[in-house]
């Protein structure tokens, strides 16, 4: 009767190593990007950045993942960061698939974390402001922003490292 414990485990124990392998394999060939990171409204609470994550899955098998969480840093501290949702996406084989469009609010109050002093960049934000587009507001900022995510594939958790944020 031990002995057939003893199988029966070690078979188990087998199964779970082929499929932790098979998991990291497919974590490892699939390569994970920021796609289209834009700023979508400016209003007097802040900046609302959008942005979608591009997943490629060169293997044979699927992946699942978290919904990404994205965080815009400056200078190595954290502005703001998406809304974590426990909600799973399947990224089916030998595929490109587009995770949803994540949403970052960056309180004008974080900003002047950053920036030393934001007053003396007002005359520079309201012509920004006046030629309509929206990417001039945080280059007339000067700020060093990058963007990065971190989710969890096939259970095995994947940060990105931060890429510069051209708006």
């Amino acid at each position: 009767m031990n002995k057939l414990i003893g199988i029966g485990f070690l078979g188990a124990l087998g199964v779970f190593l082929l499929r932790m392998v098979r998991a990291q394999n497919v974590s490892d060939n699939s390569t994970f990007k920021l796609a289209n990171p834009r700023i979508h409204d400016v209003n007097l609470g802040g900046i609302s950045i959008r942005t979608e994550i591009a997943v490629n899955n060169p293997t044979k098998d699927s992946l699942n993942m978290t919904k990404p969480v994205v965080s815009l840093w400056s200078n190595g501290k954290v502005l703001t960061q998406s809304v974590a949702e426990n909600k799973t996406i399947q990224i089916m084989p030998l595929s490109v698939s587009s995770i949803d469009t994540i949403e970052l609010v960056l309180p004008w109050t974080a900003l002047s974390k950053v920036v030393g002093s934001i007053i003396t960049q007002i005359p520079a934000l309201i012509s920004a402001f006046k030629t309509k587009k929206l990417s001039t507001v945080l280059a007339s900022l000067n700020l060093p922003l990058e963007m990065s995510f971190s989710t969890y594939v096939n259970g095995i958790f994947h940060q990105s490292p931060p890429e510069k944020f051209q708006g």
